[in-house]
């Protein structure tokens, strides 16, 4: 028989030698079985995919806050629109007031003094609600009667003319931007129905 330690060496060697042999230069990495080319351009689209769904998110948070804030401030300038609408409706009383003081004032010479200091509280009133967007009603006597800015507080009949006319303005009307807050308050002068037929 063999030396025992010797037929040991000995397989381990045929060991080595049945085991694949690599170069140091050759090392043979494991990879999947996938197309190189594959891999690279479908994570690239996805990434593309995923980055134009975030920014189309985006844009249209964007467009969806700017149009929240054009909201806001035009209800917010709405607001205040109305407030001031308020606040000269509630003035005009105030104004009418100040209008029959002056003309009972204009009537009375007695105290100069009153008569001015109501005339001018009255025209700096008038002065500020016109800065604040208060416009008058044209309407004076002799006018055709438009029921879309003058109320009929009276009405007389009339035997001239073809149209309706207002003989006498009783209280001012007035607009507020393009609102009416208040038509003219007047004496219609109504035609007879005969005074058409007559003129033709």
């Amino acid at each position: 028989m063999g030396d025992p330690r010797r037929t040991g060496k000995q397989a381990k060697n045929r060991r080595r030698e049945n085991a694949p042999r690599s170069s140091d230069n050759e090392v043979e990495v494991m990879k999947p079985e996938v197309s190189e080319e594959e891999t690279p351009v479908s994570s690239l689209e996805d990434v593309e995919k995923e980055r134009d769904d975030l920014l189309d998110r985006f844009q249209r948070l964007a467009a969806e806050f700017d149009n929240y804030r054009k909201r806001q401030a035009r209800d917010f300038s709405r607001l205040i629109e109305q407030g001031r609408k308020k606040i000269i409706e509630e003035l005009l009383t105030v104004l009418d007031n100040f209008d029959r003081a002056r003309a009972v004032a204009q009537g009375d010479h007695s105290d100069k003094e009153v008569v001015d200091g109501i005339m001018q509280t009255s025209e700096q009133l008038q002065t500020i609600l016109e800065k604040e967007g208060l416009e008058t009603v044209a309407t004076e006597p002799g006018d055709v009667f438009d029921p879309n800015i003058h109320e009929a507080m009276v009405a007389e009949a009339i035997d001239y003319g073809d149209v309706d006319v207002v003989l006498e303005v009783f209280q001012k009307g007035y607009y507020f931007g393009q609102d009416l807050l208040r038509p003219a308050r007047v004496k219609v002068g109504k035609v007879s129905p005969g005074n058409g037929d007559d003129a033709s």
